[in-house]
C-alpha cells in the first residue's frame, strides 16, 4: 500500500485546494500582523498565536518532518513531482521539499474543513522564517527551485501530473485516450477454461434465434396495441430479444474461434441497431440503447483476446468483421460513438509486431471516411469533375460521408484523432505521431494530448506556448476554453480549459509573471462567483512572491479594475445579457464578482460608482465602497431601491401635478422592503443618519400604525 505523501512546506497552498476561501481569510490575517512569533518549543514543533476577528487568540501548533533544516531527508516521503523528472539533465531535489508538515493543529471552534484560516497564517509565517518569502524566475524549461528560494505553490500542477502519472502506468508508458491496461484486464475475464469452453452457436442459428425473437416480440406489439387504445401504452416489450442476444453475445465472448466468433458479434450488433431504428419513436426502446452500449465495450474487450491469442491470420479476418460492423452507415450517423469504440479495437492490435498491420489498415481507413472528407472538403470539391471513376472505394466513402449529420461527424473526426494518436503511440511510431500533429493543427484532442506529454515530460515552457498559440489562433478564446473542460485525458482537472495548462505551466516554472497574467485573465473574463479568489491569489503571488510592496499593488489593482472596467463594456456592447437568480438576488452575465471584489478589497470608491451602472441591485459591500468618497451617491442608490412614493421627491412632485397617485401602497410587504432598504442604509451611514430618515418617512404618512411599527428599529 502506498502511503499518501505529506504536504511540503513550500506548498503547503495544497492543504486548501478545495477551501480558496479560507486560505484568502489566512493570507489576510498574515498580511494584517496577526500572527505572534512563531518559536519552536520542541524538536520539529512550532508554536504561535493568532488573534481572531474578535479579541480572543488562538494557538497553533505546527509539527514539521525531522528534515525541517533539509538535514536527512526522509526518503519514505519523498515528494515525487518535485523530485522525479524525465530530462536527465535537470536536477529538482531541494532543501526546501524536504521540510514536511506532519500535523497541524488549532484551538479555534471552526471544525467544517481539516485546517481553518489561522493555521494558513501561521504555516505563511512558518515558511518565511524557514525557507524565505520571494520566488524566483527561470528560463528554462522546466521548474526547480534552488539556493532555498521558495517556489510558486503548484496547487494546480501536481494535480494534473500525479493523474498523467496514473495515466501513464496504465498506457504501458505512453499517455494514451482510448487504450490502458484495464481492458486487457476486463478482457481475461472473458477467457474461460479450456475445459469449460461451450461449443460456439453455428452463425446460421444465431440469425435463425434472432429473427424468430424479432418476430415474436412484433407479434406481441401488435397484439398489444390492438387491446389498447392508450398511446402511452404503445411500447414494445424487448425482454426476451435483449436475452437472446446476450445469450449469443455472451456464448461468442468466451470462444476461442475467433474469426467465427466475431462473426456472431457482428451479428448481434447489427440486429440490434436495425431494431433500434425501426423503434426510435417507441418510448421502451430505452433498454436497447443500453445494450447497444454494453455490447460495444463488451466486444471492445474481447479484441484485445483476439490480438494477445489469435495467430496473425484469423486476428486479420477478427477485426476485419468488427470493423464491417462499425463502419455500416446507419450505425456511424446513430451510435457514432459506438462506432468509433469498436474501431478502437484496432488499438489492441497495435502493440504487436505481426498484428500491427490490421491496425493501421482499418484506423487509415477511418482517417479517409471521418477526416479527409472534413478537413479537405474544399479541395474535393474542386477535384469532384476530375475523379477518376475507377476509384470505387474514395467515391463509396464519399457517398456515405453525406449521410452524416455535422454531430455525428464531430463525434467520428474526434475518436478518430484519438485512435490514430494511440496507435502511433503504441507503435512507438513518434514520426507518425508527429506528422499526424502536423497535419491536424486545429485539431484540439490532438494538441491536448500533445501539451498533456509535455508537462508530463516535464517540458512546461514548451506545453505553455502551444496552449498559448491554440488559444491565440483561434476565434474564439472562451470557446476553445470550454471545449477543453470537458475531455477525456483530464477529466475535472481543467476548470478553466487552455488557461489552467497554462496555470500549472507558469506553477511549475516557478514564473510570477506568467502566472499573474493566467490570474489576470480570469479576473477580467469573471462571471460566476467561484473565481473570485483569484483575486486574492493574484495579490498573493504579486506580494509574496513578486515583491511588490503593499503601494505597488494597489496601483497594479486600479490598473486592473480598469481593465475590467472596459472589459465590461465590451459585453455589454457585444454579449446579450443572461440572467439566472439564485436565491433572491439576479446574477446578469454582464456582472463581474471578481472585479466587485477588487473594487471593495482596495477600497476603490470611483471605480465602484462606475461598475455600479451594471449592477441592478448593488450588495452591501460595494455600496459602502461608494460611500467611502461619493455618499451622496450611495444615499440615492439606496433611495431608489425604495417602493414608490416613500419620500417626497422632485420626481412625486412632478407627476403629482399632472393627477397622478403617488402615495405610499398600504401593505405589509411593502412597509418590510422600507426596513429592509432602511438596514441597509444604516450599515452604510450609521443609525443616527438612518433614525432622520425613518422619521421623515413616518412623519410623510403619519396615520400608517403598521409602517411605524416595521420602523421601530430605526425611530
Amino acid at each position: 500500500m502506498v502511503v499518501p505523501q505529506k504536504p511540503t512546506l513550500a506548498q503547503f497552498e495544497v492543504m486548501f485546494e478545495g477551501t480558496p476561501l479560507i486560505l484568502e481569510r489566512a493570507t489576510d490575517y498574515w498580511e494584517s500582523g496577526r500572527v505572534s512569533s512563531v518559536q519552536e518549543i520542541a524538536p520539529q514543533l512550532y508554536h504561535a498565536q493568532v488573534s481572531g476577528s474578535a479579541d480572543d487568540c488562538y494557538d497553533v501548533d505546527i509539527r514539521l518532518s525531522k528534515d525541517a533544516r533539509g538535514e536527512n531527508a526522509n526518503e519514505a516521503n519523498t515528494d515525487d513531482q518535485a523530485t522525479t523528472s524525465s530530462n536527465s539533465d535537470h536536477e529538482s531535489t531541494t532543501d526546501d521539499n524536504s521540510i514536511r508538515i506532519q500535523s497541524a493543529a488549532c484551538t479555534c471552534p471552526y471544525q467544517r474543513t481539516p485546517y481553518c484560516k489561522h493555521i494558513g497564517a501561521v504555516l505563511y509565517e512558518l515558511r518565511k522564517q524557514l525557507i524565505g518569502a520571494h520566488g524566483n524566475h527561470h528560463n528554462d524549461d522546466t521548474a526547480n527551485a534552488h539556493d532555498g528560494v521558495i517556489a510558486l505553490p503548484r496547487t494546480v500542477l501536481y494535480p494534473i501530473q500525479q493523474h498523467l502519472d496514473t495515466r501513464a502506468e496504465q498506457g504501458k508508458g505512453h499517455l494514451l485516450f482510448l487504450w490502458s491496461t484495464q481492458l486487457r484486464e476486463a478482457a481475461k475475464t472473458f477467457c474461460a477454461q479450456p475445459d469449460e469452453e461451450r461449443p460456439l452457436i453455428p452463425l446460421i442459428d444465431a440469425q435463425t434465434m434472432l429473427s424468430d425473437t424479432i418476430r415474436r416480440c412484433h407479434e406481441r406489439f401488435i397484439i398489444h396495441i390492438s387491446k389498447h387504445s392508450d398511446a402511452y401504452s404503445k411500447s414494445c416489450d424487448y425482454t426476451e430479444f435483449i436475452k437472446t442476444v446476450q445469450a449469443i453475445a455472451g456464448n461468442a465472448l468466451q470462444s476461442s474461434d475467433y474469426a467465427s466468433a466475431c462473426g456472431n458479434l457482428r451479428l448481434c450488433i447489427h440486429e440490434v441497431h436495425a431494431l433500434l431504428l425501426s423503434s426510435e419513436n417507441d418510448d421502451g426502446s430505452e433498454p436497447l440503447l443500453t445494450l447497444m452500449d454494453d455490447l460495444a465495450m463488451r466486444v471492445r474487450c474481447y479484441m484485445e483476446n483476439v490480438a494477445e491469442f489469435a495467430d496473425s491470420s484469423t486476428a486479420g479476418k477478427a477485426l476485419n468483421t468488427i470493423a464491417q460492423a462499425a463502419n455500416d452507415k446507419d450505425m456511424r450517423q446513430c451510435e457514432p460513438l459506438n462506432s468509433m469504440l469498436l474501431i478502437s479495437s484496432a488499438l489492441a492490435f497495435a502493440q504487436y509486431d505481426d498484428k500491427r498491420i490490421w491496425a493501421i489498415d482499418v484506423i487509415e481507413n477511418a482517417i479517409t471516411r471521418n477526416l479527409e472528407y472534413s478537413f479537405n472538403e474544399e479541395s474535393e470539391e474542386s477535384d469532384e469533375d476530375d475523379e477518376d471513376e475507377d476509384n470505387e472505394d474514395t467515391s463509396e466513402v464519399d457517398d456515405e460521408t453525406d449521410f452524416i449529420s455535422d454531430e455525428s461527424l464531430h463525434v467520428l473526426q474526434l475518436f478518430t484523432l484519438m485512435s490514430a494518436y494511440d496507435l502511433y503511440a503504441l507503435s512507438n511510431d513518434d514520426a507518425g505521431r508527429e506528422q499526424l500533429l502536423k497535419d491536424y493543427p486545429e485539431s484540439m484532442a490532438l494538441t491536448l494530448m500533445n501539451a498533456a506529454n509535455m508537462i508530463h515530460e516535464e517540458r512546461l515552457r514548451s506545453a505553455y506556448m502551444l496552449a498559448q498559440g491554440f488559444l491565440l489562433s483561434s476565434r474564439d478564446m472562451e470557446d476553445v476554453d470550454i471545449d477543453a473542460r470537458h475531455n477525456g485525458l483530464l477529466p475535472d482537472l481543467l476548470p478553466h480549459g487552455w488557461h489552467t495548462i497554462m496555470e500549472c505551466c507558469a506553477e511549475g516554472l516557478n514564473d510570477v509573471g506568467l502566472l499573474a497574467n493566467v490570474y489576470r485573465y480570469y479576473i477580467l473574463s469573471c462571471n460566476d462567483r467561484s473565481d473570485t479568489h483569484y483575486v486574492s491569489k493574484l495579490r498573493n503571488l504579486l506580494r509574496i512572491y513578486g515583491g511588490l510592496s503593499a503601494e505597488e499593488w494597489h496601483d497594479v489593482a486600479d490598473g486592473l479594475t480598469r481593465d475590467c472596467a472596459r472589459n465590461i463594456i465590451d459585453r455589454i456592447k457585444y454579449q446579450p445579457e443572461i440572467t439566472t437568480k439564485g436565491g433572491t438576488q439576479r446574477h446578469s452575465s454582464w456582472r463581474n464578482p471578481a472585479y466587485e471584489k477588487l473594487i471593495v478589497d482596495e477600497r476603490l470608491s470611483d471605480a465602484a460608482l462606475t461598475y455600479y451602472v451594471t449592477v441592478d441591485y448593488p450588495p452591501l459591500p460595494l455600496l459602502r465602497t461608494i460611500a467611502i468618497e461619493h455618499p451622496e451617491s450611495a444615499k440615492s442608490i439606496i433611495l431608489d431601491a425604495m417602493p414608490y412614493g416613500t419620500m417626497g421627491t422632485a420626481a412625486f412632485r412632478f407627476t403629482v401635478e399632472r393627477g397622478v397617485d403617488n402615495t405610499l401602497t398600504a401593505r405589509r410587504a411593502t412597509y418590510q422592503q422600507i426596513a429592509k432598504q432602511l438596514r441597509r442604509f444604516a450599515a452604510v451611514f450609521g443609525d443616527e443618519e438612518t433614525r432622520v430618515l425613518a422619521h421623515e418617512i413616518v412623519e410623510r404618512y403619519p396615520n400608517r400604525t403598521a409602517l411605524r411599527e416595521e420602523l421601530a428599529f430605526a425611530l
